[in-house]
């Protein structure tokens, strides 16, 4: 047997007793109490902090190592051995786009919990009134954005609509969910509209970026590079910077090269979650012959098994029987 095959499999024996004890819980130490005094747990944890400080050191020098890396933030920065470099992916009209039409989370927050008794009607006036106030000072500034002229004026026609809305609201005796879902729908063309064109605002700065930052890296730079792209937990699958990789990068998808760090900001932390990666792979690999084995709950393999033993079977529902 090679070293490595022997490292692997001690490695692979240790994980399988910790997920045995870890399984067994309490069951493992039944009638052990007195065998298991202060000092021991403090030399357990002591320990564990060991091993695992090993382990961060480890990965501290191999995120050190993960040169170049390109991380997608505000900007495109590529990090290189020799220092770093910034694109800006600014676009215009982005953020104005997107905040305009956040006059619709304005309305829907002002009726969510919805009203259903005078406490929560006075509420609703109260966020109305402010959304109508801020109506009004956007609306004597709007015309100093850097957006072209029809599309003020798009953002102008949706922003009086819902200031009309607004005031229907305030004097309504009893506001109906069809007078919100109605006004919402009146100005969903000028939203919708938004959308779209903020979307190709942000992809087409994007690939300027993106594109000026491949240019600059040589093809073994290029063929080494790992991507990481930060972003909120709640976004996922269907991104407009995943989807823009997925086009032009595949290669690097297919490969793991391409890594979304969910709420981690700021270049060290991003390039850290590169590091952090590759280390948790690395530790797939050697214990597991499997990179991408760290990704499951080390103890979800064996859960099946356990549940079938711990959980009884309720009785079956008559449609079951039949």
């Amino acid at each position: 047997m090679r070293v490595s095959d022997t490292l692997r499999a001690a490695i692979a024996g240790w994980f399988l007793a910790a997920t045995v004890l870890a399984s067994a819980g309490t069951g493992v130490f039944a009638g052990a109490g007195d065998k298991n005094p202060d000092g021991a747990q403090d030399a357990l944890r002591n320990f564990d902090r060991a091993m695992l400080s090993i382990l961060r050191r480890g990965q501290a020098e191999l995120t050190a190592r993960t040169r170049p890396v390109m991380l997608i933030a505000r900007d495109v920065t590529v990090v290189t051995k020799d220092g770093e470099k910034s694109y800006p992916r600014d676009g215009r009209g982005y953020d104005e786009l997107k905040t305009v039409s956040h006059v619709l989370l304005g309305i829907i927050g002002a009726v969510t919990p919805w009203p259903t008794d005078a406490a929560g009607k006075a509420r609703v006036k109260t966020e109305f009134t402010v959304i109508k106030t801020e109506i009004g000072t956007f609306l004597s500034a709007i015309d100093d954005l850097d957006l072209p002229a029809e599309t003020i004026a798009r953002q102008r026609g949706m922003l009086r609509m819902a200031d009309m809305f607004v005031d229907r609201a305030l004097s309504a005796e009893n506001l109906t969910r069809a007078d919100v879902s109605k006004a919402i729908n009146d100005m969903r063309p000028v939203w919708a509209a938004n959308m779209r064109d903020a979307a190709r605002t942000e992809l087409e700065a994007l690939h300027r970026a993106v594109s000026s930052a491949r240019d600059d890296l040589s093809e073994d730079e290029w063929r080494r590079i790992y991507v990481v792209s930060h972003g909120g937990p709640d976004v996922r699958a269907v991104n407009v910077v995943r989807l823009y990789l997925q086009r032009v990068m595949p290669g690097k998808m297919d490969a793991g090269q391409v890594l979304f760090a969910v709420d981690t900001h700021g270049k060290d932390n991003m390039i850290g979650y590169a590091g952090y990666v590759r280390m948790q792979r690395i530790v797939g690999a050697w214990a597991f012959g499997d990179p991408k084995r760290m990704e499951v709950d080390l103890l979800g393999y064996e859960a099946g098994a356990i549940l079938d033993e711990i959980i009884p079977a309720p009785e079956p529902e008559e449609a079951y029987l039949e």
